[in-house]
C-alpha cells in the first residue's frame, strides 16, 4: 500500500472501489500495515466498494423505494416477460430475463433511453417490458441496483446526505456515466475526488512466453509460482486471465498438482494455496446438488434417478446402510424395470429387505417420504415453500450422516442463504406451485457464486475486471492471444446497435473494446517488478496468433521449478517395477454340482479370466435397464410360447392336421401364456400398448416359424426345456435343453432356439465358445443323436432356419450350404461320431482347466471375447496393447 493511500485511511478518509475484491485487498493491507507498526488497536478504514457505499447511503436516508435484490428483480422481470409471451414467443424464458434486465440497467447507468422509431422486434418487445417494470416500481415504490448511485448523487446534491470532504476513487479503468455524475456533485459540494491506482512498477524483469496450448501454459505458470515461492514465501503474486472461464479448469486441476501435491496423493481436502476468482456455480456443490435432486424428485423415477438417490452420501444414513442400499440398487436395475413409480417402488424394497434386517432400511423411510410429501396443486408463497423444503429434505436426513469437510459445510451454509433468497420473492412474487419454487431455486442456485474461504491470499487467479487497481510482486498475465485481448464485442440484443455505440457503452463495438484493451494492458503490464505476458499457439486445435497490444519481449531467461505433480513425480522416477503374472486361481474342491451352467464353459471359452471373473469373484456390471424390452427379454417370450405351442401340439403330424384357424387359435394361446409367464417370473406389467405390440410381434413370429417346421422330417417333440446334470471333466454342472425331438429313423435331434443370428461354425473350433448342444451330447449314448441344430427364429424368413449337423445327409430347412458332409471333409473327420468326440474332448479341456483354477486374461480374439465384455475395466486387456476392430454395423 502506498504511502498517499495509507495515509489517506490513517485520517478517516473513503475509499471507494470497483468492486467488492480490491475492497477486501486494501482492508487487509491496510490492517497488515497497522499490524507491522505494532499498534494495538485501530479504526477500521474506510474502504468499500461503490456499489456497497451506495446502497448504505440510500438505506441511511431511511425514505424512498424498497431497494429489491437482484433475485427480485428478475422474478418480476421474468413475470412480465412470460405475461408477453402471446405477443412475443420465447424458449428461454430466464435467459431472457436476465439479458432484458440487463438492457435496463445499462440504459440507467448511461442515461439513454430509445424510442421504437430506432428499434427492431426485440428492442420494441423489451420497451413493452420496461414501460411494464417501470409501472410496478412506480406504484409499489421499488428500485433496483441501478439506479443506487444516481440516486445518492440526487441526494447529496438535494443535501439530504452529507457529503464526504475527501473520496479517492480506487481501481477505475471506465469511468460510467452514473459515476461521473456522482463525482461531479461531490465536486460541486467542494469534496476532494482523486482517482487512485497503485504506481507503476520500478522497471524490472518483463518476458514473454508462447506456450503449446492452455494446459501447457498453466503448468508453465504453476512452475514459476513454485519457484517464487521457494525463494520468497510472503511474495505477492498475481496471474490475470482475460477469458478466465476458459482457463478455470487447467488452473482447478494443474495449480493443484503443483502446488498441494500432498493434499492430491491423500485424496482428502486441504487448504488450497491459491485464490481463483471465478467461483464456480453453488448448484454445482455435492450437498446443494443433492438438496436440488431430492426436491426435483417427482412421483416417477428412472434406474439412474434411484442409483444416485441410493448412491448418494448426502441422503438419509448413508454410512450405516451403503451396503444395503448398493444391493438395491443392483437388483433395481437387474429388474429390468427403466422406471418405476414411488409405490411400486415402495413395494419392491420392502420385498428386497423383508424380516431379515431388525434395524430399518433408510432407503424405505426415504421412498416413503418422498411418496408422502405434498404435492397437491396448491400454490404458495415462496417463503412457505422455502419452509417445506426445509422440512423434507430434513425427514430425508439430509446432507448426510458423515461427518461433511469444510467445502462441504459452507456450501451447506450457502443453501440455507438460497433458501432465504427463495423467502426474499414473498416481496414481490404471486403465490405459486411446487414445481414453480423448485425451478426458481435451481435458478438462484445456478446464478449464486460459490467461494470456498481459502487460505491462499498470496497467490490470486483474476479476471482483467477483479485485478482493477491491485499491485503484485510478480505477475503472470496468461492467455493473451489475439481473441481474449482485445475481447470481441458482445452488445446486449435488446438496445439497438446505434444506441449503445452512442452512448458508449461496454462490449458495444470494436473501437471501444480495442481503447479499453489499451488501457488495461498498459495497467496491468506494469503491475509488478517481474511481469510474464503468455499465450497458448493452440486452443481447441485452432491455432492462435498474439494478441496485437503484446509487446514484443525476450522469452528466455524463465526459470521454473521442477515438476511437483504427483503423477508426474511417479512417472519420472522411472524406477524397474517388479511383475508378477498371477494367472492360476485355488483349484476348486468339487464334491457337488457347480452354479452357472454352460455360461460357464462359454466365458472359459471365451477367456479364462472372464470365466474365474463371473463365476467365482461374481463381478459383474450393473445392469442399465432399457426402455420397453431388451433383446433377451424378447427372446425369453418367444421361448416360452414355443414351449407352450409344442405343450399342446407335441407332434409334426398334429401340426400338419391343424386347419388355418385351429393353428392361428393355438399360436394366440401360446403367445397370451408366454406373455402372462413373463410378467409373472419378473414380476412386472407391461403397458397394455407395449403388450399388444409383443402380442402381433409374437404371434407372426411363430407362424412364419411353424412353417419351417411343417417342412421338416417327421418328429415327435419328446422333452422340452429339459433340465440334467452333465459332467464335463472333473465339472459337474447342470444344463436346460430347449428341445428334444423323436425323429422317425428312432435318433434323437438336440435344438436350441436362437432369435439372433448363430454360427454353427464355431462348434469346431479348438474352443467350444457355444457349449450348450454340444454339452449335451455328453449326457447320453451318442449313437442315438441325429442332429444338433440352432433352430433361429428371426422376423425375416430368409434368415430363419435350422443351422447345425446331422448324421444323415438328409437336408433340413432353412440349413443352407453347411451339410456335415462338408464339416467332415473341412476337418479330416470320418463321421458324425468324430464330431461328438471333438465336442467331449474340447469341453473336457474347459471343464478341467476352470476347476483347476486356469484364470489367464487369454481372450479367444478380441473381437468374440471383449467386445461386449464387462471386465475390461478389471481385467485391463488394453493396456497390453490390445486393439478391438470391430465390424461396421450391418444395415
Amino acid at each position: 500500500m502506498d504511502a498517499d493511500l495509507y495515509s489517506h485511511l490513517r485520517k478517516g478518509g473513503l475509499v471507494l472501489t470497483v468492486n467488492n475484491r480490491l475492497a477486501r485487498q486494501l482492508r487487509e493491507d491496510y490492517d497488515q500495515r497497522r499490524a507491522d507498526e505494532k499498534a494495538g488497536v485501530w479504526l477500521r478504514p474506510q474502504v468499500f466498494s461503490l456499489a456497497a457505499w451506495s446502497e448504505s447511503r440510500i438505506r441511511s436516508l431511511r425514505e424512498g423505494p424498497e431497494i429489491l435484490s437482484q433475485a427480485q428483480s428478475l422474478r418480476i422481470w421474468g413475470e412480465i416477460i412470460e405475461a408477453d409471451q402471446v405477443r412475443h414467443a420465447l424458449l428461454q424464458l430466464h435467459q431472457t430475463a436476465r439479458r432484458a434486465f440487463q438492457a435496463h440497467q445499462l440504459l440507467v447507468r448511461y442515461g439513454f433511453n430509445f424510442d421504437t422509431e430506432e428499434a427492431g422486434p426485440d428492442s420494441r418487445a423489451f420497451l413493452r417490458w420496461r414501460s411494464r417494470w417501470q409501472r410496478q416500481a412506480a406504484e409499489k415504490n421499488w428500485m433496483d441496483a441501478a439506479v443506487l448511485i444516481r440516486r445518492v448523487a440526487g441526494a447529496l446534491a438535494e443535501k439530504r446526505c452529507a457529503a464526504p470532504g475527501r473520496v479517492l476513487l480506487a481501481g477505475f479503468d471506465h469511468m460510467v456515466p452514473d459515476v461521473a455524475l456522482l463525482v461531479d456533485v461531490l465536486r460541486g459540494l467542494h469534496c476532494e475526488v482523486h482517482e487512485w491506482n497503485p504506481a507503476p512498477a520500478n522497471a524490472g524483469k518483463r518476458s514473454s512466453f508462447a506456450a503449446a496450448d492452455p494446459q501447457a501454459e498453466v503448468c508453465h505458470c504453476a512452475r514459476w509460482v513454485r519457484r517464487i515461492r521457494e525463494s520468497e514465501p510472503q511474495a505477492r503474486i498475481g496471474i490475470v486471465v482475460p477469458r478466465l472461464e476458459d482457463y478455470r479448469r487447467h488452473f482447478a486441476t494443474v495449480f493443484q498438482d503443483e502446488l498441494d501435491p500432498a493434499g492430491v496423493l491423500q485424496g482428502v481436502e486441504t487448504h488450497t494455496a491459491f485464490n481463483i476468482s471465478l467461483a464456480g456455480s453453488v448448484g454445482d456443490e455435492g450437498p446443494v446438488r443433492a438438496a436440488l435432486r431430492l426436491l426435483q424428485t417427482g412421483r416417477r423415477l428412472t434406474t439412474d434417478d434411484l442409483g444416485w438417490l441410493l448412491r448418494s452420501p448426502y441422503v438419509g444414513r448413508h454410512r450405516r446402510d451403503a451396503s444395503r442400499r448398493a444391493r438395491l440398487d443392483k437388483a433395481l436395475r437387474e429388474s429390468g424395470v427403466p422406471e418405476w413409480t414411488l409405490a411400486a417402488l415402495r413395494r419392491f424394497a420392502v420385498r428386497f429387505s423383508g424380516d431379515q434386517e431388525k434395524q430399518p432400511f433408510d432407503a424405505q423411510s426415504i421412498l416413503a417420504m418422498l411418496a408422502a410429501r405434498d404435492r397437491s396443486r396448491s400454490s404458495q408463497l415462496p417463503g412457505d415453500w422455502a419452509e417445506s423444503f426445509v422440512k423434507d429434505l430434513r425427514e430425508m436426513g439430509w446432507p448426510g450422516d458423515r461427518g461433511l469437510s469444510s467445502r462441504e459445510y459452507q456450501a451447506a451454509e450457502s443453501w440455507h442463504r438460497l433458501l432465504a433468497d427463495l423467502a426474499s420473492l414473498d416481496r414481490v412474487s404471486q403465490p405459486m406451485q411446487r414445481r414453480e419454487a423448485v425451478a426458481a431455486l435451481t435458478r438462484l442456485a445456478a446464478d449464486t457464486e460459490f467461494q470456498p474461504e481459502s487460505q491462499g491470499g498470496e497467490i490470486q487467479v483474476l479476471g482483467l475486471l477483479e485485478a482493477g487497481g491491485m499491485s503484485f510482486d510478480h505477475l503472470w498475465v496468461a492467455g493473451l492471444h489475439d481473441g481474449a485481448l482485445p475481447q470481441a464485442p458482445q452488445p446486449n440484443p435488446f438496445i439497438p446497435l446505434a444506441v449503445q455505440q452512442r452512448a458508449g457503452m461496454e462490449r458495444a463495438d470494436a473501437v471501444r473494446e480495442r481503447l479499453f484493451a489499451e488501457r488495461v494492458a498498459n495497467r496491468l503490464f506494469h503491475a509488478a517488478p517481474e511481469v510474464v505476458l503468455s499465450w497458448p499457439r493452440l486452443v481447441d486445435g485452432i491455432v492462435q496468433r498474439p494478441s496485437p497490444l503484446l509487446p514484443a519481449l525476450d522469452a528466455d531467461g524463465m526459470v521454473l521449478a521442477d515438476p511437483a505433480s504427483p503423477a508426474m513425480a511417479i512417472h519420472s522416477a522411472g524406477r524397474r517395477l517388479e511383475t508378477l503374472a498371477d494367472c492360476r486361481a485355488p483349484a476348486l474342491n468339487l464334491k457337488k454340482t457347480f452354479a452357472g451352467g454352460t455360461g460357464l464353459l462359454k466365458d472359459q471359452a471365451l477367456c479364462p479370466f472372464r470365466a474365474f471373473a463371473h463365476y467365482r469373484l461374481h463381478a459383474r456390471r450393473l445392469e442399465s435397464p432399457e426402455i420397453g424390452l431388451d433383446n433377451l427379454c424378447r427372446g425369453s417370450l418367444v421361448h416360452y410360447a414355443l414351449e407352450f405351442f409344442w405343450k399342446k401340439v407335441e407332434t409334426q403330424s398334429a401340426l400338419r392336421t391343424l386347419s388355418r384357424d385351429e393353428r392361428e387359435n393355438a399360436v394366440r394361446q401360446a403367445v397370451a401364456s408366454s406373455l402372462d409367464r413373463f410378467e409373472r417370473e419378473k414380476r412386472r406389467d407391461l403397458p397394455a400398448g407395449q403388450k399388444a405390440i409383443e402380442r402381433r410381434r409374437l404371434t407372426g413370429l411363430l407362424t412364419s416359424w411353424l412353417e419351417f417346421e411343417a417342412e421338416r422330417p417327421p418328429f415327435v417333440v419328446q422333452s422340452l426345456e429339459k433340465s440334467l446334470k452333465v459332467a464335463v471333466g472333473r465339472l459337474t454342472i447342470r444344463t436346460r435343453i430347449d428341445r428334444i425331438d423323436l425323429l422317425e429313423d428312432g435318433s434323437l435331434a438336440i435344438l436350441d432356439y436362437k432369435t439372433g443370428r448363430c454360427d454353427p461354425a464355431q462348434w469346431f473350433d479348438e474352443r467350444l465358445t457355444e457349449p450348450q448342444l454340444p454339452v449335451y451330447c455328453l449326457s447320453g449314448p451318442s449313437d442315438r443323436i441325429g442332429a444338433v441344430m440352432f433352430a433361429q427364429v428371426r422376423s425375416r424368413l430368409r434368415e430363419c432356419g435350422f443351422r447345425g449337423v446331422t448324421r444323415s445327409d438328409e437336408p433340413w430347412p432353412g440349413q443352407g450350404g453347411g451339410t456335415t458332409g462338408k464339416v467332415l471333409e473341412a476337418h479330416g473327420w470320418q463321421s458324425f461320431d468324430a464330431i461328438i468326440d471333438h465336442w467331449r474332448a474340447a469341453l473336457e479341456r474347459l471343464g478341467n482347466a476352470f476347476a483347476a483354477g486356469d484364470a489367464e486374461v487369454d481372450p479367444v480374439s478380441p473381437e468374440a471375447a471383449c467386445r461386449y465384455c464387462d471386465l475390461a475395466p478389471l481385467c485391463r486387456i488394453h493396456e497390453a496393447g490390445t486393439t478391438l476392430h470391430l465390424p461396421e454395423a450391418s444395415t
